[in-house]
């Protein structure tokens, strides 16, 4: 708490597993500080609600060169596709537009005010419009020279 008042740092990480930190990283954020938080698949919600954002240590480590033992485990760890629709449904009724279509950095930055654990790695994609065309619920599109926009798929039902 001393470093915290002490007006040095614009934020901090907190890395852990355990929702014993969940106040700490509340009470920093009500200082107008932002928290970022490091820690596997189990922690608690609470504590990942708390900060900021929330990076899973799994998904760090996916790719950094491991051995096919290594890799397998980190494979089973993955969520499935279907499990990032709902929140992207979520976002896409929240920014409603005219014709459906919201900017996919418009999306990216509202999944991580709705779940600050949200991370395309975890469902096995490096990017956002990567897992997004891979669920076959979403509209894809680019103009040339103009950034990716999604929208609903005609006939999909919206929640």
């Amino acid at each position: 708490m001393d470093l915290l008042h002490s007006g040095r740092f614009d934020g901090f990480c907190l890395v852990s597993s355990d929702s014993d930190f969940t106040r700490l990283a509340a009470r920093i954020r009500e200082q107008g500080i932002d928290v970022f938080g490091f820690g596997e698949q189990k922690t608690p919600e609470s504590f990942r609600q708390a900060c900021r954002r929330f990076i899973y240590t799994e998904n760090l480590l996916a790719g950094a060169g491991k051995d096919e033992q290594d890799a397998a485990s980190a494979a089973k760890s993955l969520q499935p596709v279907s499990a990032a629709v709902p929140l992207i449904k979520k976002v896409l009724a929240q920014e409603e537009t005219e014709e459906g279509w919201v900017n996919l950095g418009t999306v990216g930055k509202q999944l991580l005010n709705l779940a600050p654990d949200f991370d395309p790695r975890t469902f096995g994609f490096r990017k956002l419009s990567d897992l997004i065309r891979k669920t076959n619920k979403f509209e894809v599109q680019q103009a040339e020279g103009r950034p990716v926009s999604i929208r609903l798929k005609q006939g999909t039902k919206a929640q």
